[in-house]
């Protein structure tokens, strides 16, 4: 489920790249070698497959970080979907290929940035966590547009969302105060990737909260374009406007009980202190937006 889970951005990505979506000679003037690079930190079901759409725009695909001729495995021809989300993986990059890459995204713990050392930039957008948890669940039901046959059905597909969510692959990596456990990984936890799980306790809440502080643009669903305004004016990025991907279908927008959600907020109480701590950020760095100045 993870793995299916994960291959949302990717399976979409490398798919653009086969079929020719993305441009390697687009003849845009990318961004100056002598600036340092962009680490995404792209939380699962955060907006982070808009992101990796239009850094194309920007960027040569052998820029962007990951890059399907270059990082992207497969195992008896399937796409293997933790292979470039692997930290240890990342810190095996050579000199040269990190001296070509300008932005780094992917579904990576914060810590990984300072595993690879040198100076980069920091972006993330964070999500309420019970919308967030939502939108993951009503994926996993659905059947994605790279699976071999058309009507293929996943094996969560059929259950109700309470049963995919205490789904024991389902919610210890992937739902369980996920935002707190991704911004307050550490080296000593010797990450492998976001799907790790760790024990969570007030410490690392404190320290989720004192790294968002530190990251350069900080951006909230709720006001996603303010965040996409932002990434253009400080790191040049272009940005198609109206081109969300990744997005839940309006078909699959149905009722949720709302114990259900009052369950998911209860059971994530950390994320949902974290992502009010994060509109704080927000609100304190852009007032008038906001505001709805």
């Amino acid at each position: 489920a993870a793995a299916l889970a994960a291959a949302s951005c990717l399976g979409r990505f490398e798919g653009d790249v086969l079929m020719g979506r993305f441009r390697g000679d687009s003849g845009v003037e990318t961004t100056a070698a002598s600036s340092p690079p962009v680490f995404f930190v792209h939380v699962m079901k955060s907006g982070g497959t808009t992101i990796m759409r239009n850094l194309r725009e920007t960027y040569e695909l052998d820029e962007i970080y990951p890059s399907a001729a270059l990082d992207l495995a497969y195992e008896d021809g399937d796409l293997d979907i933790e292979h470039h989300l692997s930290v240890p993986y990342l810190q095996t990059l050579s000199p040269e290929r990190r001296r070509r890459i300008r932005v780094y995204i992917g579904h990576f713990p914060y810590v990984a940035r300072e595993l690879l050392g040198g100076t980069m930039r920091v972006a993330t957008v964070l999500r309420d966590p019970v919308e967030r948890t939502l939108s993951l669940l009503r994926q996993m039901k659905r059947t994605q547009p790279w699976e071999d046959e058309p009507d293929e059905r996943r094996p969560l597909a059929t259950r109700p969302l309470e049963e995919i969510y205490e789904h024991p692959r389902v919610f210890g990596p992937l739902v369980h105060d996920h935002q707190t456990k991704i911004f307050s990984m550490t080296p000593s936890d010797n990450p492998q990737t976001y799907m790790d799980e760790i024990d969570l306790d007030h410490t690392r809440l404190v320290l989720a909260k004192a790294n968002l502080a530190e990251i350069d643009i900080l951006g909230v669903m709720e006001q996603f374009d303010d965040f996409l305004d932002a990434v253009e004016t400080g790191f040049g990025w272009q940005i198609v406007r109206g081109a969300r991907k990744n997005a839940t279908p309006l078909a699959d927008l149905t009722a949720v009980d709302p114990a259900f959600r009052r369950r998911i907020a209860e059971d994530n109480a950390m994320d949902v202190e974290l992502y009010d701590h994060a509109k704080h950020i927000v609100e304190q760095r852009h007032p008038a937006r906001t505001r709805g100045a």
